[in-house]
């Protein structure tokens, strides 16, 4: 960066000395604050700094200052974090090439060649922010948005809160709000789609996003298509082969992301030699997700004492064979003390986890404990309803009681002595194997569901209890030892024809990012 100071013709030498001597201190302290007023506050992984002007990449960490023309590569599993002096910030995703154009009060420039980058930016009447890359250029006053860029130099933006206008190497321009996305490509600007109506605009648009979004009802092919795109955003991401409990061998991919500010999205693909499974949990939250994700994931399970800062709203499962699907939909989320709700013990927390101490403690009678509990709630299997509610602010879940959700299930949970294995809810763990079924039916067996599950070893082992005794069921070696494991879910049902949902889940991820606390 360059800076113009203009004065009178100074008089004579010993003049113009003492005004070069002054400009060039004003010259080094400008750039040092504008050395202060750029930073990278967060480096995880191998980062890698290129200085303006030099030739010699080194890594850096945390609190490395950034001047325009210097340049960042994140390698592989690798992330950065880039915040400026007035609180906005830039999130570099793996694989990314960034370089930092400009730093002023008036502007904040930067160029991203190649990768992914999620921007907030704070409203500031007198800076302009803006991102290059090879085909679009995006400015913006004040908004979130995310930009990706492949290695043929095209664009993809997407915004998800205030305005932003993107324009390509021609010049044409457009402005993007709040949900929409575009993508620029050498020969210009695409067309703009909004992903918060595409249930409305038919199949057909529906089935353009899902390229670009897992979802339900997509081929093998597209649900791998979308999933290239979507985990480029990744904040979570693990992988690995193993055997599954049928002796099948089976690869292993999860991740997850942040699609807007308050949600995060959970999927899990399975690929086997002769089939694809696949499953995704998206949530939206009270308010806009830390930037530590995990802060905001560990309070899912619920709160001691105080209520939960952050607590879902509304929640959206799914679960695929590419054919057959199972959807789980929840809305209407807040917050309940069911430890003193009038309900009386029932509904009563009576362990929590503790994460001072890293394991699971006795909550008395009476003491708070706060959970979510959802007005609105549906389970449907092939479209099919097998279990739902409503309810308006409820504070229990006991059909009849005020401010209790009216139930419509169809079907309900099979115990003993009402049945018998195979087609009844049991474990096997008394016999010293993880092996849980639960069976659910409605009157007359001609709707059901079925979750048969295990905890294998990568080897497609069965779990034993005693792999467990010395750790017991929590803490840090509970965790440490639970890594060495797999959980595996076959889900069948009535409306499936035979046919099952296979899932096969590893738990690092869900540890890593706070879903197991």
């Amino acid at each position: 960066m360059s800076a113009e100071f203009q004065s009178a013709e100074p008089r004579n030498s010993r003049t113009r000395i003492r005004a070069a001597v002054a400009a060039l201190i004003l010259a080094v302290s400008f750039h040092a604050l504008l050395a202060q007023a750029v930073s990278i506050t967060s480096a995880d992984g191998k980062v890698l700094f290129l200085k303006s002007g030099s030739y010699t990449w080194a890594q850096v960490s945390t609190g490395h200052a950034l001047a325009a023309g210097d340049q960042l590569k994140t390698a592989t599993g690798a992330r950065a974090t880039v915040t400026f002096d007035d609180g906005s910030r830039v999130d570099l995703n793996p694989g990314s090439s960034f370089t930092l154009k400009e730093a002023s009060p008036q502007a904040s420039g930067m160029e991203l060649k190649l990768g992914s980058l999620k921007a907030w930016i704070s409203k500031s009447l007198n800076r302009r922010f803006q991102v290059r890359t090879p085909t679009a250029v995006c400015s913006v006053r004040g908004t979130e948005f995310g930009v990706d860029v492949d290695q043929g130099g095209d664009t993809r933006v997407q915004m998800f809160g205030g305005l932003l206008a993107v324009a390509d190497k021609a010049g044409n321009e457009v402005l993007i709000k709040d949900r929409e996305s575009l993508s620029v490509t050498s020969e210009g600007l695409g067309r703009v789609t909004d992903a918060g109506t595409r249930e409305e605009r038919g199949d057909s648009d529906a089935r353009q996003v899902a390229k670009r979004e897992v979802d339900l009802r997509m081929s093998k092919e597209e649900v791998q298509a979308a999933a290239a795109e979507e985990s480029k955003l990744s904040e979570f991401q693990e992988g690995k082969a193993i055997i599954d409990v049928n002796g099948n061998r089976v690869r292993i991919e999860e991740y997850i992301v942040r699609p807007a500010a308050d949600q995060f999205k959970l999927v899990v693909l399975n690929e086997r030699a002769d089939r694809f499974d696949y499953f995704f949990y998206h949530g939206t939250f009270n308010q806009a997700l830390p930037s530590d994700m995990s802060v905001a994931l560990r309070q899912i399970s619920g709160c001691l004492d105080v209520a939960c800062s952050y607590f879902m709203t509304s929640y959206r499962t799914g679960r695929s064979n590419t054919q057959d699907s199972m959807l789980e939909t929840a809305s209407g989320g807040h917050l309940v003390d069911i430890n003193n709700n009038a309900y009386g013990t029932p509904d009563d927390v009576t362990a929590a986890y503790d994460p001072a101490t890293a394991s699971f403690i006795p909550v008395a009678t009476g003491r708070p404990f706060f959970t979510t509990l959802y007005d609105n709630y549906n389970l449907a299997f092939n479209g099919v309803s097998h279990q739902s509610w409503a309810g308006v602010n409820i504070q229990n879940m006991k059909n009849g009681q005020a401010l209790a959700p009216v139930f419509t299930n169809v079907t309900t949970v099979q115990t003993q002595p009402g049945c018998a294995p195979p087609n009844c809810t049991y474990n096997e763990i008394s016999e010293g194997v993880f092996h849980d079924v639960v069976y659910a039916a409605n009157g007359d067996g001609s709707v059901w569901e079925k979750y048969d599950s295990y905890v294998i070893s990568d080897a497609g082992k069965i779990a034993k209890t005693s792999d467990f005794s010395a750790t017991g069921f929590g803490g840090t070696s509970f965790k440490q030892t639970l890594l060495g494991w797999n959980f595996q879910t076959i889900v069948t049902a009535s409306e499936f024809n035979g046919r099952k949902i296979d899932l096969v889940v590893e738990p690092k991820i869900f540890i890593q990012s706070g879903l197991i606390p």
